[in-house]
Formats: C-alpha cells, sequence, structure tokens
C-alpha cells in the first residue's frame, strides 16, 4: 500500500498550519503586497500546465488581486474553508487507497466511501472497530461540508447514527475543528493498516 500520499497530505497539513499560524501572528503582513506574492506563487510549479489547455493563451497576474476580505477579520471563515479542503481531499485519498484495497481482495467494487467501508469492515478486528467509524465519520462530515451547507441531513446522519448517541439533527450546523483532522487521519490509516491483504 502506498502511504506516500498520506504523507504528503500529512505535510501539507503542518505546512498550512504552521504558515498560516505565522501569518496570524503578524496580522497578515502588508496586505498590498497579494499581487506580488500571487505571481511569485505562479512560478512554484512549472509548467504551468503539462497538456495544450485552452486557458493557457489567458494572461496570468495581469488582474488586479487585493484581499476583498481582511483575513484578520475573517480568519474563522479562513480556518473552516482550510479544514473543508482538508477534508475533501482526505476523503479522496481514503477512497482511492480502499479502493485498492479492494482490488488486491479481488472483491467487487462498490461506489461510495461508506460502502467501500463497510465491505472491508468485516477484514478488521474487532478492537480497531472505532477506526471504521472514525472513517465513516470522516465521509459523513465530508458529505455535509460539500453538499449540504455545513448542515446535517438525512443521509450524512444515516451514516453515523449506528455509533453515535445521540445522533445529530437534521439541519444542525457542523461545527469541528482541527484537531479532528488528526484523529480522521489515524482512524485512516489504522482501518486501511488493518484491513489490507
Amino acid at each position: 500500500m502506498n502511504w506516500d500520499r498520506v504523507n504528503v497530505w500529512t505535510n501539507t497539513l503542518y505546512t498550512l498550519i504552521h504558515s498560516l499560524n505565522l501569518s496570524k501572528q503578524i496580522y497578515f503582513g502588508n496586505l498590498s503586497t497579494i499581487a506580488e506574492s500571487v505571481t511569485n506563487a505562479g512560478k512554484w510549479l512549472t509548467p504551468e500546465c503539462s497538456y495544450q489547455s485552452v486557458l493557457i493563451v489567458h494572461p496570468f497576474g495581469n488582474s488586479r488581486v487585493t484581499f476583498r476580505r481582511d483575513p484578520n477579520k475573517h480568519f474563522d471563515e479562513i480556518a473552516n474553508q482550510l479544514l473543508k479542503m482538508l477534508i475533501q481531499d482526505l476523503v479522496v485519498i481514503l477512497d482511492e487507497m480502499m479502493s485498492e484495497v479492494i482490488l488486491a481482495r479481488s472483491l467487487p467494487a462498490p461506489n461510495y466511501p461508506q460502502s467501500k467501508i463497510a465491505q472491508l469492515k468485516r477484514y478488521l478486528p474487532a478492537k480497531y472497530e472505532w477506526a471504521a467509524f472514525g472513517c465513516l465519520e470522516l465521509v459523513a462530515a465530508r458529505n455535509v461540508l460539500t453538499h449540504n451547507g455545513g448542515r446535517w441531513n438525512a443521509k450524512s446522519i444515516a451514516i453515523v447514527s449506528p455509533f453515535i448517541s445521540p445522533a445529530p439533527t437534521s439541519g444542525e450546523k457542523l461545527m469541528i475543528g482541527l484537531p479532528m483532522l488528526f484523529r480522521y487521519r489515524k482512524a485512516m490509516r489504522t482501518f486501511l493498516n488493518e484491513v489490507k491483504p
């Protein structure tokens, strides 16, 4: 099993947390230099695109880049959006890695991450059941944040209600902090390590 994807994700997580923390400490520095930062970031990866995108002919960096919202005043929004992006990415990695395990076990591949977790859970020793539940929580959280505006709905509640009591209620706002990312990653690592052939 290729853990490099998780290791790269973890390094990215640490870098983003560290960078955002440093930026917050200096009140995001001189906000008027954002255009320069964007231009510099445009040079981080080359080539800009490895295929002949129709967008290559459109200029990069010629428009006026400014903070429309002061990151000092909107830090909570930034932190929440960062968490959402990292959760979405972690679910994609989990889904891909479960597909590899399913293929290695010569099992039929379900379409959804929660179905893959259910399929692989039969290979999980009982003492690690918490890891499967943690992976299901991760998937439910991603669904709530991505598809339902951050509020619990019946489908996501159905994923977690067998093991969370009391279960969230429909319409309730999902609130999770950064420490949950570390818990989700731990659950994912444990689950995948225990179900691999």
